[in-house]
Parts: C-alpha cells; structure tokens; sequence
C-alpha cells in the first residue's frame, strides 16, 4: 500500500507561496493566493523573479501545497513561475484547486502545453504573456484557451508582433493589455505609441503597469 501512495504521489517545485493581491493583467486588484513554481524554460534579459529561473531538486508533495493555502483567506488562486508548464503535476495542482471551490489562474510565456489540462482549461483564467526570447511564439492549444495575452514593452515589443495573425483575434476582441518593462517611463511612453497607432486602425489596447510594484507589495 505505501508503494502505490508513493508511486501516485504528485509532486510540484514550488519558489514560494504566499498572499497578496493580483497586480497585473486583466484580474488587477483581485485577492490572490500566489503558488510560484520553480524552473523555466526561457531566459528573458529583464526577468524580475530570478530566483525562480533554475531547476531545482527539491520538491513539494501536492497535498502540502494544498495545507498551507489553507492559512490564507483568498479564494483566487494564480500559479505563477517560473514556468508553470514545466510541471509534470500541474494538472494534478489544477484539479485539486478547482475542487475546492479555488478559481484559478495560470501565467504562462505559451511555449509548451500539457495535454492533460485539456479537459480543465475552459475553467481558468489563462494568461499568457509571449516573449521576445521565444520570438513570441505561443502553442496553439494555448492560444486557443487563454483569456488574455499581455506584452511586456521593452526594447523588442513592435505593434507588428502584436498584428500577427495569431494574436488578430485578441485584438478584436480587446483582450490585449501591454504592461511597460519594469514600470520604466521610456517604456509607458512607447506603450502609449503602439497604444495610439493601434487605436488608429480600430484596435484598441490596455496600458496595465505592475502596480503591485507601485503599492509596495509582493
């Protein structure tokens, strides 16, 4: 018996845990349980969690993960990285925060998909942030499920990438936000370029910076 609980045991590299608020992107200001994951698969110049950029031995079991949010009072869960498609047990982590009664979101860069998730994906809030790094590619079963794509400005971000075919239907439907590398002022003011242009051609953008940053929080 103790065999199979070890054979089926889902297990997850975890940063950190902790509670704050959601400070970027569409669901900005929501209450939100944070589960930073451990390891990614791309190396963006301007990361501001390198810690979490490595991949690491050490591993939390799932339902420890589950105990210790049981201290935070937040229903709104954002698993966050990192990479959280790294994860082998993402899945797992999914369906266990949905079953209870958590809603959930995930913050990808879109590279990489877990066909397992397949079932779970219309009932979370997918983020998906593209990378110059990745030269802002994006799985498709990614793009078909995601709620919204955010861009970070910074010196590669052109509104060319962001009329590219496979991001047309975000821009129609408004669920675009670019959020200035680093809350820096060159790149609000480039924002608020590609913003004008865009809106010139019909499209219109969100402008979201980080502003847990300003708030002064995690």
């Amino acid at each position: 018996m103790l065999r199979d609980k070890v054979r089926t045991a889902e297990y997850l590299s975890v940063n950190e845990i902790y509670e704050s608020l959601q400070g970027e992107g569409f669901l900005v200001g929501t209450p939100s349980i944070f589960i930073r994951l451990q390891g990614c698969n791309l190396r963006c110049p301007w990361c501001d969690q390198p810690e979490a950029l490595n991949f690491k031995e050490e591993h939390l079991e799932l339902r420890e993960i589950l105990k210790e949010l049981e201290s935070f009072s937040a229903k709104h869960v954002v698993i966050t990285g990192g990479e959280p498609f790294t994860q082998r047990s993402l899945p797992a982590l999914v369906k266990s925060l949905l079953d209870r009664g958590y809603s959930v979101q995930i913050e990808t860069n879109g590279t990489l998909w877990i066909e397992e998730l397949e079932g779970l994906a219309h009932r979370l809030h997918l983020t998906c942030s593209p990378k110059a790094v990745a030269s802002f590619f994006v799985h498709p079963k990614v793009l078909r499920y995601s709620k919204e794509l955010k861009f970070v400005v910074d010196q590669e971000l052109t509104e060319e990438v962001l009329l590219r075919e496979e991001f047309r239907e975000f821009l129609e439907n408004g669920r675009v936000v670019l959020q200035p590398e680093g809350n820096k002022e060159e790149f609000f003011k480039k924002a608020l370029d590609i913003q004008r242009r865009l809106l010139s051609i019909n499209f219109e953008v969100r402008i979201i910076p980080q502003t847990h940053k300003f708030l002064g929080i995690p």
